[in-house]
């Protein structure tokens, strides 16, 4: 087997630049509300992080343990970090680097799926597939999962490298992508799947790049916990067969058309998902005459499948943590078979490709409404608190008329600590309104023995939130408590 030519310098610049460019319009067109969207839930957490006083803790802020135990320095720490010093809670920096990650993205996936495929076709195919999936959506708005797709920028950037026979500026790559997301050390997989089926005479270059993940794996499980429960805690039993069905129905996208659409029949997405399902194993045998050799199906196809599961592998030792966002490097995979079957065979590959995009459309933008919509909750809460918490810097604020989205939009990641206020919390009894099941709420309420001495003394004063239309009502609140 012989390495894949590249064919991109004899095509000329509409073909080569073109599909990645209209992905890009897409992008901003179609997500415009990602560039709108607000800080919610995680994200106030890491806008916490900080101050650095010295140099030793800026290194510190970087490269120490953060949530989870995880070692994020260039997706949380830094990214975080960096842009509140120069910009403040300011959303919007961050929204931009976030698109144009991405757009950098569509210009790697493009080219990489253009070599792969031999088509311009099959290049624009995979590269639309990807960015319309309602799995990669989320991280076009939830500023806290920039780690998706920085971590999916270094692992393209790699294999596009590795591609054109620059090794060793692939390694670094791929070595500096480790501090953005875990799952980059799966990468030397992928390149060793790639010349299996591509180049077997580059198959032992690939080796040398395992030491690389090893290294950082048993550092990470060094210096980071291991979690014996909750969502993060790793279990290795016959749930991961179930976890698996589980992406794979989400990522081939009416399942999650379904999410936003479940008064629909249940018998469509049923029917749907396995069309688009049996269409992937009809891709690896779809073999492109002019490409595959006589004994083979089709490569590109296979190496897709491969693509998917080898970066959904870690995801399936957390049967607790099934969250559609960490699709957004596995999903290239997919989206590569449907490239490689419109590439292979027009007739059969185009009608599979439409009818995937007819349910991922309408999910994708549901999935941006829903996250922006989330996200200005959080905003008008959070804000609105803030304006009285400027103009009473001394008093302690006490909210009620809280409701549960707001409750976990904008307030259980402590927003207020960002903003150097820890003084800001719920009134007693307004924890009845927030279902959650009784975890985290009361812990936030400040009790009725230190609430009402302070409100007495005209030490504090009490909000209603509800609506997001912030406004005081201490007066009322004083006039109708309990007095015994």
């Amino acid at each position: 087997m012989s390495s894949l030519p590249d064919q991109s310098t004899a095509l000329p610049w509409h073909q080569r630049f073109g599909p990645a460019i209209a992905a890009v319009l897409c992008l901003f067109l179609f997500y415009y509300r990602g560039l709108d969207c607000w800080f919610y839930q995680d994200d106030f957490g890491w806008l916490s992080i900080g101050p650095a006083h010295n140099f030793k803790d800026l290194l510190t802020i970087a490269f120490a343990p953060k949530a989870h135990g995880n070692l994020r320095p260039w997706s949380e720490n830094l990214y975080f970090y960096v842009l509140k010093a120069i910009f403040g809670i300011n959303p919007l920096p961050f929204r931009i680097v976030v698109f144009l990650t991405v757009s950098a993205n569509l210009f790697l996936l493009n080219a990489i799926a253009r070599r792969l495929t031999g088509s311009v076709w099959g290049g624009a195919t995979t590269t639309f597939c990807w960015l319309l999936n309602p799995c990669v959506a989320p991280a076009f708005c939830w500023t806290c999962i920039y780690n998706q797709p920085q971590s999916l920028c270094f692992i393209l950037s790699a294999f596009l490298l590795f591609l054109k026979g620059r090794e060793r500026a692939a390694a670094i790559v791929f070595v500096v992508g480790l501090g953005s997301l875990e799952t980059v050390v799966m990468y030397p997989l992928l390149v060793s799947a790639y010349t299996l089926l591509f180049d077997r005479s580059r198959f032992l270059r690939t080796l040398p790049l395992y030491a690389g993940s090893f290294a950082f794996t048993l550092i990470h499980f060094l210096v980071a916990p291991v979690y014996k429960t909750g969502p993060y805690a790793i279990r290795i039993d016959r749930r991961i067969f179930h976890t698996l069905a589980t992406y794979i129905e989400m990522v081939v996208g009416p399942e999650r058309f379904n999410h936003f659409f479940w008064d629909w029949p249940k018998t469509l997405f049923v029917v749907a998902t396995t069309i688009l399902c049996a269409a992937v194993l009809l891709a690896m045998m779809l073999r492109d005459n002019k490409r595959e050799p006589p004994s083979f199906g089709n490569r590109t196809a296979v190496f897709g499948v491969a693509w998917f599961l080898i970066l959904l592998g870690p995801l399936l030792l957390l049967p607790d943590h099934i969250m559609d966002y960490t699709l957004v490097g596995p999903a290239v995979g997919f989206a590569l078979v449907l490239g490689a079957m419109v590439s292979a065979r027009k007739a059969i590959g185009i009608p599979i490709a439409i009818l995937y995009l007819a349910f991922v459309i309408p999910a994708s933008w549901h999935v941006m409404r829903w996250n922006w919509e989330r996200s200005h909750i959080a905003r008008d809460l959070v804000q609105g608190v803030l304006r009285f918490k400027r103009a009473n810097p001394d008093k302690t604020l006490l909210l009620t008329g809280m409701d549960t989205d707001q409750f976990w939009a904008g307030f259980a990641d402590l927003p207020f600590h960002a903003h150097g206020y820890d003084d800001v919390w719920l009134a007693p009894g307004a924890e009845s309104n927030i279902h959650d099941n009784g975890i985290l709420a009361p812990r936030m309420v400040w009790t009725r023995e230190k609430s009402y001495p302070l409100l007495d003394s005209g030490k504090a004063m009490v909000l209603d939130v509800a609506g997001g239309q912030v406004h005081d009502v201490t007066a009322q609140y004083q006039a109708n408590r309990p007095r015994n």
